[in-house]
């Protein structure tokens, strides 16, 4: 598989109701997951890459970059700092296994923070996931829109080897995909002016 063979989502900065939605290839009551994916994003603040709620709780699983990257499981929240530019094009993968309530940030293939959150948790199936919003369920409302390029958005439901992180950030993963999101095999709806564009992240 070329770099080039799945386009990347575009999420243009002035449409605010842009967004895609996932329909996951099983539930998502995860006791552990590795999200990794490339994005290049246009401006600086809080956007929200990743999205998953239920009828019960907004932020069951998100995950924002900008400054800093933020995770929220179960309705709790840390934060890593982030010193790279957003400009470019940057490869995360965020970890955690409910046994031990540890949080792992990985950027371009290089372990960063690790922190604690929600140990013992496992997150609530029946929701709706989204990419590039972060979705109110009580008022069926967006917000904290990303504005950039998205691809190779991949979930698992168990942590990855620090082995196969690294070989996803130099695009030497093969055919390595999520389980929960599949890059290029998982159903997606685009909405609001989504553009797919030419994926130029491995390049």
């Amino acid at each position: 598989m070329t770099s080039s063979a799945f386009p990347a989502f575009y999420f243009p900065m002035e449409n605010i109701e842009s967004f895609v939605e996932v329909h996951p290839l099983h539930e998502m009551s995860l006791q552990a997951f590795t999200l990794c994916f490339w994005t290049q994003a246009q401006h600086v603040g809080t956007q929200t890459v990743l999205s998953y709620s239920t009828r019960e709780r907004d932020n069951e699983l998100v995950m924002t970059t900008g400054t800093d990257v933020g995770l929220w499981i179960g309705g709790h929240f840390v934060s890593f700092p982030l010193y790279h530019k957003a400009q470019d094009w940057l490869h995360y993968c965020m970890a955690w296994a409910s046994q031990s309530g540890i949080a792992s940030l990985w950027l371009n293939g290089a372990a960063g923070d690790a922190k604690s959150i929600q140990r013992g948790y496992v997150s609530r199936a029946g929701g709706m996931l989204v990419l590039g919003k972060d979705r109110d369920t009580l008022l069926g409302t967006f917000s904290n829109g990303f504005a950039g390029w998205v691809t190779h958005v991949n979930l698992w439901s168990q942590v990855l080897s620090p082995a196969d992180i690294r070989a996803l950030a130099q695009c030497k993963a093969g055919n390595l995909k999520g389980d929960v999101i599949a890059w290029g095999e998982t159903p997606m709806s685009l909405f609001g002016g989504v553009v797919l564009e030419a994926d130029t992240s491995c390049h």
